[in-house]
């Protein structure tokens, strides 16, 4: 890891140990020098930065170089709600992903979330994309068909594993999500961490090698707890997800 630069060292030392075992060396060998010379150089960044502000625009999230001042935060749910917004239509979004979703770089301004994102990005495999998808459409309305289906299309689960298993690992991915499909949901990184180990050794323990998209994920999701966390604020996830949804589809 000495060929990280210090921020991306302070991201992944968060990530649980256990991932980096399930996630093939090679390649993620030649992918973390990929990262630092777009956090370091911005490689991409330009390209990205105004393909996401058209796409994020009509969510009333507005990507910006630099924020205002340091201020105290007026209205702590609606930016906790925005930073939880943002985070699922970069999910949906063709573009690619901003990673660093942390609390330094957000700002409530005019009622909309003004985000300076940093140059740590990647773009998640289309097939992961798709089941990652499927997975929360799957959960937040309640279908359970294709949940599992989104589990296998991400590769995190295969056809050929017994029935027990993947049951054993969908409902590990279902108590990650907490209690957000019935109520509002707190954000505790601790808790989020251990959720996320009992997965990923889950995936060890069955010999599964998985794509490094699902350690950026890991990353994206850690820095979204660590802002939320800081708010201090519960939220309701299903009606912001489902908003994200009809708001991308009425484009």
């Amino acid at each position: 890891m000495r060929i990280l630069p210090g921020v991306l060292k302070e991201l992944v030392k968060h990530v649980p140990t256990v991932l980096f075992e399930v996630v093939e060396w090679k390649i993620l060998a030649s992918e973390l020098p990929k990262l630092s010379r777009r956090l370091l150089n911005k490689e991409g960044y330009p390209e990205l930065f105004d393909q996401q502000a058209k796409f994020l625009g009509p969510l009333n999230i507005h990507l910006v170089t630099e924020l205002s001042p340091q201020k105290d935060v007026q209205n702590k749910q609606m930016l906790a709600q925005n930073i939880l917004a943002l985070y699922f239509a970069q999910l949906l979004s063709p573009q690619g992903f901003f990673l660093d979703l942390g609390p330094t770089h957000f700002e409530m301004k005019n009622n909309g979330l003004h985000f300076a994102p940093s140059g740590l990005w990647t773009k998640f495999d289309q097939t992961f994309s798709k089941g990652l998808k499927d997975i929360y459409d799957g959960f937040y309305l309640e279908d359970e068909d294709l949940f599992h289906k989104g589990l296998i299309e991400s590769g995190l689960t295969s056809n050929k594993w017994p029935s027990e298993d993947r049951l054993k690992l969908a409902e590990l991915f279902k108590s990650h999500f907490g209690a957000s499909l019935t109520s509002e949901m707190s954000f505790d990184l601790k808790t989020f961490k251990a959720s996320f180990f009992k997965i990923a050794d889950f995936m060890l323990e069955k010999k599964v090698t998985i794509s490094t998209d699902f350690l950026y994920l890991g990353i994206g999701l850690i820095t979204l707890y660590s802002s939320l966390e800081s708010l201090g604020e519960k939220v309701n996830v299903k009606e912001v997800y489902l908003n994200v949804m009809s708001k991308l589809q009425a484009q």
